[in-house]
C-alpha cells in the first residue's frame, strides 16, 4: 500500500474519534455495519479500523506502521485479516465462502490480538450466505470484529443488521469536500464545483472521474439521457449503448438524477438540472411529481436486483427502465392538457 497507515478522510474525522475512544474503553461490538452513500469512502473507513485494530503499538489512534502487525498489513498479507467479497463483481457472495470463512474465524488468532473480518458490500450476501454467517454473529469468538460495508443497509437480512451496531455515515458536507477536492483538480479541465456537481456530491467519486475519460463518459450518458427526453432517440438505442458499461452504477447515477429533477419540479434549486439544457429543462416542466416518484420506486427495485447478486438480462432491463421514461412523459403531458396546463 502506497497509503499506510490509512488515515480518515477529512469528513470521518468525527466518526474516526467515536471509534477510537471505543476502542480505549474496551467498548468496541463485535460487528459494525457501516452504511452509506457510495463513493463516501466506507471501506477506507474500514480498512483503517482494521489496521488499528492489528496494530501492536498504535500512536495517538492511528497505526505506528512500524510493528509486525503492520508490516504485515502493509504487504497485504496479515494472517488475521479476511476480506468476504463477491468472487466477481456485481455477483453475489456465496454460501461456500462464508462457511469458509465462518471455520477460519474458530480457529485462534495467528499474532495473538484481534481477528477482523471486511465484508463488502454485505448486501450482496444471498439468504443463505446470510444465515450461514449469523452463527457467528449470535456467538462471536473474543477479540473477533466484524465489520460489515454496506451501500443499502435495507437490503440486508434484518437478522444481520439487528446483530450489527450502526454506524451510518452522510454524504459529506459540500464545503469540506471542495477543501479536499480543490488541489487534486490542480492541471485538469475542470474546477471542484462542476466535478462535485457531476458526483452528485460524493468525493470519491469525483475522485474517480478525474481519472482518464470518466467525466467524459458521465456527460454523454447526460446527453444520450437528455436527447431521449427530447425524443431524438429511442429507449432501445439508448439501452444498447449503456449495457456495455456498468449497469448498477448507471442505474444509482439515474437515480440521483431522478431524485434531482424531483426536488426541483418541487421548487428546489439543484446545480445538475440548472445546468442542463433549456430545452430539456422546458420538456420536464409538465413531469408529474406522482408519477415520477413511482418511477423512482420502480428504478430502486432494479438497483436492489443488481446489488443483491441476481444475474438479469442488462439491456432488457434498461430497455423497459428507459422505455417506462418514455411512459412517464407521455402521461404526465396528457395529464397536464386534461388539467388545462
Amino acid at each position: 500500500m502506497s497509503d499506510f497507515p490509512i488515515h480518515p478522510y477529512p469528513w470521518q474525522l468525527n466518526d474516526w474519534q467515536h471509534l477510537v475512544q471505543q476502542i480505549a474503553a474496551q467498548k468496541l461490538p463485535h460487528a459494525m455495519m457501516i452504511a452509506g452513500p457510495r463513493g463516501i469512502g466506507k471501506r477506507h473507513l474500514a480498512d483503517a479500523l482494521a489496521q488499528l485494530l492489528l496494530c501492536a503499538a498504535p500512536i495517538e489512534g492511528t497505526a505506528c506502521g512500524r510493528c509486525r502487525g503492520c508490516e504485515l498489513n502493509k504487504s497485504q498479507t496479515h494472517p488475521d485479516l479476511l476480506w468476504l467479497e463477491p468472487e466477481e463483481e456485481g455477483k453475489a457472495i456465496k454460501v461456500d465462502q462464508v462457511r469458509e470463512l465462518t471455520e477460519s474465524l474458530s480457529k485462534t488468532a495467528q499474532q495473538g490480538g484481534y481477528k477482523v473480518v471486511i465484508i463488502e458490500p454485505a448486501e450482496a450476501m444471498n439468504g443463505n450466505a446470510a444465515n450461514a454467517l449469523l452463527k457467528s454473529l449470535e456467538e462471536p469468538a473474543a477479540n473477533t470484529m466484524l465489520v460489515l460495508v454496506t451501500h443499502a443497509p435495507s437490503s440486508v437480512l434484518p437478522t444481520i443488521r439487528s446483530r450489527c451496531q450502526m454506524r451510518k455515515l452522510p454524504m459529506p458536507r459540500t464545503e469540506q469536500v471542495l477543501h479536499w477536492l480543490s488541489p487534486l483538480v490542480v492541471g485538469s479541465n475542470t474546477t471542484p464545483d462542476a466535478l462535485l456537481v457531476a458526483a452528485r456530491g460524493a468525493p470519491l467519486t469525483a475522485l474517480a472521474l478525474l481519472q482518464g475519460d470518466a467525466l467524459e463518459q458521465r456527460e454523454q450518458t447526460l446527453q444520450q439521457f437528455v436527447r431521449l427526453t427530447l425524443g431524438q432517440v429511442s429507449a432501445i438505442e439508448v439501452a444498447a449503448n449503456w449495457q456495455s458499461g456498468d449497469v448498477t452504477g448507471l442505474v444509482e447515477w439515474l437515480l440521483g438524477l431522478l431524485h434531482s429533477l424531483a426536488r426541483w419540479r418541487a421548487g428546489a434549486n439543484d446545480p445538475q438540472i440548472e445546468l442542463a439544457p433549456v430545452e430539456w429543462r422546458e420538456r420536464l416542466n409538465n413531469l408529474n411529481l406522482p408519477l415520477l416518484h413511482r418511477y423512482i420506486e420502480k428504478i430502486l427495485l432494479s438497483k436492489r436486483q443488481l446489488l443483491s447478486g441476481a444475474n438479469p438480462n442488462k439491456q432488457l432491463l434498461l430497455e423497459e427502465l428507459l422505455l417506462d421514461w418514455g411512459a412517464l412523459l407521455r402521461a404526465s403531458t396528457n395529464r397536464a392538457m386534461a388539467s388545462g396546463h
